[in-house]
């Protein structure tokens, strides 16, 4: 009964440490980088200690520790936000995920933004070696991330992420067989991401896609990458993702039953709907155009000897 009423006051606590997140605070960060292996992360102002975590999994006690430590640092991105306890995959066992749900017209969405805490070398400093039962505690001022909108079902839990999947399973070709996998923890999706990408039209996008696919494969369906989850830019971004969701979805998925193509004339501002074909209004493309410019990628010499890219945000 104690580790019951132990585990509530921990989230009600990580929830407290959210709200207060909303209400003040700046984000203490130098800028939004992807590092050589393509992976993006936020460069601190100044380095956090990471404490001990263990080996096998984190626990509540260790999300609520990091957690105090992680929400000082972006408030603004982390506002409206609620603790995902169950992670969203499950597999993913030293990360913390919080989530924000959004209406939409047809369905709705779920941004969830996944912090990476295991040890990384990466400009890290060991504080204090680890041992075969937890990792070392080490200093860093990186912080990497994933952040996505993911299209979900009107009336579904946010907390479950019931997407509107474009795929049930995936295929893949080993020694000339076909193997079908529905565990997309175990499946990488980046060529699956840069397809979608191309699919919604290259010519929208302004970074390169084999370096950022902005829709990016995750949950068994189209998601849109969100760098820079500030309330304001997640509410744009499902108003723009939502029509541009729905271009990919019925000219990708080869069986459309689960969404009524007919609902999707309520976006007849963005897509026209003609024979069963889905095509981008002119307006819409420009609209799409203009969202994306406004995110492209700084180098110098500094950041090239590192492998990084800066993402300038306008």
């Amino acid at each position: 009964m104690t580790d019951k009423i132990d585990d509530k006051d921990l989230t009600a606590g990580i929830e407290r440490l959210l709200h207060s997140a909303g209400e003040k605070g700046k984000n203490s960060i130098n800028g939004i980088f992807i590092d050589e292996t393509l992976s993006e992360f936020y460069l601190l102002n100044k380095e956090i200690i990471l404490p001990h975590l263990p080996v096998k999994e984190i626990d509540l006690k260790n999300s609520h520790e990091l957690a105090g430590l992680l929400i000082p640092q972006i408030p603004e991105y982390l506002a409206g936000h609620t603790f995902l306890e169950k992670r969203k995959p499950s597999s993913e066992q030293h990360s913390l995920h919080f989530i924000r749900h959004i209406e939409g017209a047809v369905i709705d969405f779920v941004h969830i933004i996944r912090f990476d805490l295991r040890f990384s070398g990466r400009r890290g400093r060991i504080i204090d070696r680890g041992d075969p039962e937890s990792y070392p505690s080490y200093s860093t001022d990186m912080l990497y991330f994933k952040s996505h909108l993911v299209p979900v079902y009107k009336g579904s839990v946010p907390a479950e992420l019931v997407s509107v999947r474009l795929k049930e399973s995936i295929e893949v070709e080993s020694d000339k067989r076909l193997f079908t996998s529905v565990i997309f923890d175990e499946y990488s999706s980046r060529e699956i991401s840069i397809e979608l990408s191309r699919r919604a039209g290259t010519d929208i996008f302004s970074v390169p896609l084999k370096i950022y696919p902005f829709i990016n494969y995750e949950y068994f369906t189209a998601c849109l990458n969100i760098p820079d989850p500030s309330p304001e830019r997640i509410v744009a971004s499902a108003e723009i993702f939502e029509p541009l969701f729905f271009y990919i979805y019925f000219n990708y998925r080869s069986s459309n039953d689960s969404i009524d193509i007919e609902s999707v004339t309520r976006l007849d501002n963005s897509l026209d709907v003609l024979d069963d074909i889905i095509s981008l209004k002119p307006q819409f493309l420009l609209d799409l155009k203009d969202y994306f410019s406004s995110y492209t990628f700084i180098t110098d010499d500094e950041l090239l000897l590192k492998g990084w890219k800066k993402f300038g945000i306008n």
